[in-house]
């Protein structure tokens, strides 16, 4: 990648465009911290998701693929088991 192509050199519309991206992201996906991180051209996405220790951090280029992305990390999320069974230390 050369530097005129580098995302930080984009033009100011595409800039504003993605950020308006990720304020619908973060209405559509209650408890989300998504933004635009314009220097890497990348959407980037932060949650506390239920059984994990850590935040899960999801990355990607579009808006729409962060989108599926945050879908397929809450549906596996929720079919993970949670808590400890009865008996097991």
């Amino acid at each position: 990648m050369n530097q005129a192509e580098h995302p930080a050199d984009a033009p100011p519309g595409q800039d504003a465009a993605r950020w308006q991206d990720a304020a619908r992201l973060r209405a559509e996906h209650s408890g989300w911290v998504i933004v635009w991180l314009a220097r890497t051209g990348q959407f980037r996405a932060y949650k506390r998701l239920g059984g994990a220790r850590r935040d899960t951090c999801l990355t990607a280029a579009t808006a729409d693929a962060l989108a599926t992305r945050i879908t397929a990390a809450e549906q596996a999320a929720a079919a993970r088991p949670t808590g400890r069974a009865k008996g097991v230390r």
